[in-house]
């Protein structure tokens, strides 16, 4: 008899011996040591520390600086969290100009497409991309500063084609692509798409999962697919007389309809 077959038996429990050796494979399999939590608390503590020490050492001394070899300009207190892959996903003519402060995943993906002449991509100061997102870029897009972007997807074009004999081998038309510009204070809330020719405002807000394909304007909530606003927020005093009458204007004129 084969070493399958035995485990085979027992596990079926199929004779009063084979069911004994069940019961003992049970209790050896739900054996627990006993926690001594003194100890373990410092096993715990200590695992943690070297984890952290051990990632943060690779992340300062050779993720990030690769990295900023691969900016236009980067400016100082970048982060990359560091979760296993250790740099963004790299793919395309891409230019890439990141402010200060800012914190990025390093499971993204940052794509230049080549339809147009120049791929550009701007992150302002104090943002962060804590997740997992996809941001495809065939002409600009631009993140403004302190903001939260936990999209999964940002590009500025519609994608490919409608027409399926060729939507794997036409390349996307530039005459369809626009660009993406995100306002200062935004926030994109998790699994979010921002895509085609948009203009988020500042302080808007993006709801989960919200597919944004037409301007929000400044501090405005956005929500459903395709996204309406379905809110409006306060307009701070420092914020209009920061941005303008004309931002206060596109503010006002905001309907909401319930």
């Amino acid at each position: 008899m084969g070493l399958d077959s035995f485990i085979t038996k027992i596990r079926m429990a199929e004779t009063p011996f084979y069911a004994r050796l069940n019961r003992m494979a049970k209790g050896i399999r739900s054996f627990e040591a006993p926690v001594i939590p003194p100890w373990h608390g410092f096993l715990y503590r200590e695992r943690q520390l070297r984890f952290h020490l051990w990632r943060d050492f690779w992340r300062v001394m050779y993720y990030q600086p690769m990295f900023r070899t691969r900016c236009d300009s980067c400016g100082k207190g970048l982060y990359l969290f560091h979760s296993g892959q250790g740099i963004p996903y790299l793919i395309g003519d891409l230019s890439i100009n990141i402010g200060e402060n800012v914190k990025i995943y390093d499971r993204i993906a940052l794509a230049g497409l080549t339809v147009g002449e120049c791929s550009r991509l701007e992150i302002g100061d104090n943002t962060e991309i804590p997740n997992q997102i996809s941001i495809f870029v065939a002409n600009e897009v631009t993140i403004g500063s302190n903001c939260l972007i936990v999209s999964s997807l940002i590009a500025d074009n519609p994608g490919h084609t409608m027409n399926y004999d060729t939507r794997l081998t036409e390349k996307v038309d530039i005459g369809r692509v626009g660009s993406v510009r995100i306002g200062d204070y935004a926030w994109a809330g998790h699994s979010s798409i921002i895509i085609g020719n948009v203009d988020v405002g500042a302080g808007a807000v993006i709801a989960a999962r919200a597919v944004v394909t037409r301007d929000v304007p400044p501090f405005c909530v956005a929500a459903g697919n395709p996204a309406r606003i379905v809110k409006k927020l306060p307009f701070p005093a420092e914020m209009r007389e920061k941005l303008g009458e004309e931002e206060f204007r596109r503010y006002k004129e905001v309907k909401i309809i319930r």
